[in-house]
């Protein structure tokens, strides 16, 4: 098993890790961290619960590992765990999905000038906190289902099963926060055509 973890696919790593393989553990975790992070930010603005619960999640499945199911989808097994961990420990508190955080995504590298790097960095920021203001507005549920279906390409019996709602209502949803979006989008064109002319 110690080979390039990149090269492993999820459902590899979670095989051996049932039985016992730390260097698949270590490699599941280091693949996971960030998204199953920028997801957590998402159900909860509470940083350090969120990467709490990313702890106890792990810690749970390292324990509990020998009982593990093989995951058909080993991200989907994570990110319903990691909701019912969230709300686990934010049982008493309110769990907020409207006060959403910008999620960043990474560049991938390349060889570009720093000005050019500058300008895309700032369009991009731009777009992005435009996007999640966008998604800020959105009610909750729907704001949920959009961003596991896109952000996190879960399939829609996987957002039912999560959300706790049937297949077609995970579809509804989606579809009116896509209504909602584009309508906006057409709102701030019309906007920005009257200001440029």
């Amino acid at each position: 098993m110690e080979q390039n973890e990149a090269n492993i696919d999820d459902e590899m790593l979670w095989t051996s890790m049932r039985t016992g393989s730390t260097f698949a553990f270590e490699a599941l975790y280091r693949r996971y961290f960030q998204t199953l992070f920028s997801y957590g930010k998402r159900i909860t603005p509470d940083e350090d619960a969120v990467n709490d619960a990313i702890q106890d999640l792990f810690v749970n499945i390292w324990r509990g590992r020998q009982s593990l199911n093989q995951a058909i989808s080993v991200k989907y097994y994570l990110f319903r765990s990691l909701r019912r961990e969230i709300h686990k420990s934010q049982k008493q508190e309110t769990v907020n999905g409207e006060d959403w955080e910008t999620v960043t995504e990474d560049l991938l590298p390349t060889q570009i000038s720093a000005e050019t790097s500058f300008s895309i960095n700032e369009e991009t920021n731009i777009r992005t906190e435009q996007l999640n203001s966008w998604l800020s507005n959105l009610p909750p549920r729907q704001n949920e289902a959009l961003v596991l279906r896109y952000y996190h390409n879960l399939d829609y019996p996987e957002i039912a099963d999560m959300l706790g709602i049937k297949e077609q209502t995970a579809r509804n949803l989606v579809q009116k926060a896509l209504y909602i979006l584009r309508k906006m989008a057409i709102y701030l064109i019309f906007i920005a055509f009257e200001i440029n002319y």
